[in-house]
């Protein structure tokens, strides 16, 4: 017999744009429940540059997507300061790009209101060492880096505190509709198979490039040209602040610090289907080779792995630029009962990921409107609980990297993990070298249902580092098993997914030491401990 839950809103979507609905929602003191096929932040939103646009890149080409990107830049810096870092940015221009386009920017820019300063050539190069030394000018705006793995959850446990449910792994099966308005959607579990329907009074469709389906389970119609992007992951941060390429916006022309490494790309190729995330080996030597008019040593540079997303661009005409590249990156936010004549259903789709906070406060503009109900946004004011817990771990014995790390990322977390370091001497393991990970804080991070590694990877950065899963990913299993939290059947079926998916972001930049690095995680994994190669 099917579950029955009742709500006032539906969000389908967990990525950065659902979170945020769901936390405006929780905010403005309307009942919720989120639902994401996957994980939190497993689509578009994870796979990207992690840039908190000044809109600069866009003054341009698209005013309405530079103008919003730079008033939410603003507004994320002051709301969700745990997950952004103020890096700043810089726009160079090379010698084999158009002079006339400098002149075009820096008025586009004045006019959208974004700040433009001049940087001396030789004050550039001393900021930035791997910056091509034949830069023609340079300029700096406030760019930044945001890490979307943080922001995503922090948001959703927010609204969670706040009232708000998540169900993740429940994939929407159905659209029910009585007449011409949706009634319910029904559900299933893709742990369990269990089914469940939930009604509302209004579904948001926030499914990003899988907008399209869940319109097509309604029975109407949305056309989004998925856009896939292509991106590498360099060893170590080579750059303190963002550098981006004075041009059009193209192919490989940012750089973003996220970390310890720096975040390299894209490239824009359409796709049809919003699962292709298949990785090219010459699409990479084609980005490298672009890459290097503003890095030339990155051809030379390590790269420990390579990933790709697409951006879900909104056009209601057909399109013929394969590259996606003048398509806008403004929202699109769709009423389908002004639209298609169904009631009850909404679609916010579109923009970047510095703008999912506006997203999100048009997209609950509109359902209060719906719902005859009267409350002002105050996500704009409110802030994100932050990441910072300096005053925790003081007295814990702990390695001096790892206590750091804790002090800057524990957050909520914080005082569950300072008593389970106090408690525990199996939880001051440091089970990840790469990125200084506890076991206390693998612990008080895994997420609720099934072991997954790659679920504790988006909340604690577990294999994210050099070696990619390598050292780290069996001994969290094994722990797993010795501590009761998983069988061994489900460490072994966790073990296959994690390794079988960093596998395929280093194959494709596997050169050099990443080369020996997968070599040494087949040896490790598939003739050691036996784990089956190539399967989900």
């Amino acid at each position: 017999m099917r579950q029955r839950l009742e709500t006032e809103v539906v969000v389908i979507g967990g990525g950065v744009t659902g979170a945020g609905v769901l936390r405006d929602l929780a905010l403005r003191g309307i009942r919720a429940i989120l639902v994401e096929q996957r994980d939190l932040v497993h689509g578009t939103s994870s796979r990207n540059h992690g840039l908190l646009h000044s809109g600069a890149r866009y003054a341009v080409g698209d005013e309405d997507a530079a103008i919003e990107s730079y008033c939410e830049n603003l507004i994320l810096k002051k709301t969700v300061p745990g997950s952004i870092e103020a890096t700043g940015g810089i726009f160079a221009k090379v010698p084999e790009d158009d002079d006339a386009y400098v002149g075009e920017w820096l008025k586009s820019c004045e006019k959208v209101g974004i700040p433009v300063t001049e940087i001396p050539i030789s004050t550039a190069l001393q900021q930035e060492p791997y910056l091509n030394k034949n830069v023609q000018a340079v300029f700096h705006v406030p760019d930044g880096a945001v890490d979307p793995f943080t922001l995503t959850i922090d948001v959703c446990a927010d609204a969670v505190t706040r009232g708000s449910n998540v169900l993740t792994y429940s994939e929407v099966i159905s659209i029910n509709k009585s007449a011409n308005k949706v009634c319910s959607v029904t559900i299933r579990n893709q742990y369990t198979g269990e089914e469940t329907d939930i009604y509302a009074n209004l579904f948001i469709n926030a499914a990003g490039p899988w907008g399209a389906r869940v319109c097509a389970l309604a029975e109407i119609p949305l056309k989004l040209i998925n856009n896939k992007g292509m991106l590498t992951v360099l060893n170590h941060r080579i750059n303190k602040q963002v550098i981006n390429r004075l041009r059009l916006p193209g192919d490989a022309d940012i750089f973003v610090p996220a970390h310890n490494v720096t975040i390299f790309g894209t490239t824009g190729k359409n796709v049809n289907n919003p699962n292709d995330f298949t990785l090219q080996r010459e699409e990479m030597i084609e980005m490298l080779k672009e890459g290097s008019a503003l890095v030339p040593e990155v051809t030379q540079m390590r790269m420990i792995r390579a990933f790709c997303g697409s951006r879900p661009l909104y056009q209601d005409h057909a399109d013929h630029d394969s590259s996606g590249r003048n398509v806008t990156r403004g929202i699109a936010l769709l009423d389908h009962q002004k639209r298609d004549g169904l009631e009850g259903f909404v679609t916010i789709t579109g923009g970047k990921l510095t703008t999912f906070r506006h997203m999100a406060e048009k997209t609950v503009d509109m359902a209060c409107e719906k719902l005859g109900i009267s409350a002002t946004c105050t996500t704009a004011e409110e802030q994100v609980a932050h990441r910072d817990a300096k005053e925790f771990f003081n007295d814990i014995h702990l390695a001096t990297a790892a206590k750091t790390k804790l002090q800057h990322w524990a957050g909520v977390n914080a005082k569950t993990i300072e008593t389970s370091l106090k408690t525990d001497s199996d939880d001051r393991i440091v089970v990840c070298e790469c990125e200084q990970i506890t076991w206390a804080e693998i612990k008080a991070a895994m997420p609720e249902g099934r072991f997954n590694l790659s679920d504790i990877r988006r909340r604690t950065r577990l294999g994210m580092g050099p070696c990619q899963g390598t050292f780290c990913n069996h001994r969290v299993a094994a722990l797993a098993v010795e501590k009761g939290i998983a069988t061994q059947d489900e460490a072994n079926w966790a073990l296959n997914e994690a390794v079988h998916n960093r596998k395929k972001g280093m194959e494709v930049v596997a050169t050099g030491q990443t080369s020996k690095q997968l070599q040494m995680m087949d040896t490790i994994y598939h003739v050691s401990l036996g784990v089956r190669k190539g399967e989900e």
